[in-house]
């Protein structure tokens, strides 16, 4: 009796694993690759839809692994480079944690340049949301060239960091996002020159980044810099329209001797570093995104008499 059970359960195993054999292969075999293909662009460009799409290819690949080859944006014509691109996007569902946790869950990476985003993914329906998490490494900003014309000026480094997304449902306000981010060996072309300098180079730069829908807090931040260290909080509201967003940035920073580089030691230079010493250089950033003004605060009378004298 004992064999005849045995018997039974491996011929109804065996008929379960060849029957989820056949399902395997005819899901690879009749994936519509093409349709899938065209409703990402569609997707896409009723998100973004500033931005001319073009996915290359889509694949099915086991055990269930959807990749996407080759997610470009353009600006204009498709014979211009395009102002992003990720190389490929991998998404695994994790069948296993769905069902513990009654949410869709996958894991996701892409691959952005020598760069990378990758993280899991949870999704528990209209009624609940979801949630985004990841972890971004050293994705140079050359491989996206969207943050430049974006900004109207050069911004140069690497990014890393992690950050979350809450996905509320679709009665509640905007989506949630918290992440600490980090931009290493980069420079920031200056619209106006800062006592000479016309870009600013920086080892690394960190913030906290807090925010909802189009207003972003940030927290935290610091910069290391061979013109100085500073630190920084403030706020950002964005817009589609980048000349439209606004900044507003306060913080301090301790200037290093590379600093005053190309001025004169003339008397008011004596008089600015005099009264900085042992002291930081408070600043406020405030405007438009795109070419907001700066402030020094009480020393703002002695900068300026420094920049005429550069003239």
């Amino acid at each position: 009796m004992g064999k005849s059970v045995v018997r039974r359960l491996a011929t109804i195993f065996g008929y379960a694993f060849y029957g989820t054999g056949l399902l395997v292969l005819g899901l690879w075999l009749l994936f519509p690759a093409e349709t899938v293909r065209r409703t990402l662009e569609e997707r896409l460009a009723h998100v973004w839809p500033d931005l001319h799409w073009r996915v290359e290819g889509v694949a099915l690949k086991l055990p269930f692994k959807l990749a996407v080859r080759a997610i470009s944006g353009y600006g204009g014509q498709e014979t211009e480079a395009p102002l992003i691109r990720v190389e490929r996007l991998i998404v695994q569902p994790d069948l296993p944690a769905s069902v513990s946790s009654r949410a869709m869950q996958a894991d996701y990476r892409l691959e952005i340049g020598k760069g990378s985003v990758a993280g899991v993914a949870r999704w528990q329906g209209e009624r609940d949301g979801g949630r985004i998490e990841g972890t971004v490494r050293e994705i140079g900003l050359a491989a996206v060239p969207l943050v430049n014309r974006w900004l109207g000026r050069t911004l140069q480094g690497t990014v890393s960091g992690t950050f979350t997304v809450e996905l509320r449902p679709a009665s509640s306000p905007e989506p949630t996002l918290e992440a600490q981010i980090e931009l290493a060996n980069g420079r920031v072309g200056l619209l106006r020159p800062i006592l000479g300098h016309r870009e600013l180079p920086f080892a690394k730069a960190t913030a906290l980044v807090r925010g909802q829908g189009w207003i972003y807090e940030l927290t935290r931040g610091e910069i290391a810099s061979p013109l100085f260290d500073g630190r920084f909080a403030g706020k950002v509201a964005l817009r589609p329209d980048p000349g439209q967003g606004q900044i507003e940035v306060q913080g301090v920073v301790d200037p290093k001797d590379r600093f005053f580089k190309g001025l004169d030691n003339t008397v008011n230079l004596q008089a600015f570093r005099l009264q900085l010493k042992d002291k930081p250089l408070p600043f406020s950033i405030t405007g438009d995104l795109t070419g907001p003004g700066i402030h020094y605060g009480e020393y703002a009378m002695l900068v300026q008499t420094l920049e005429q004298e550069l003239r």
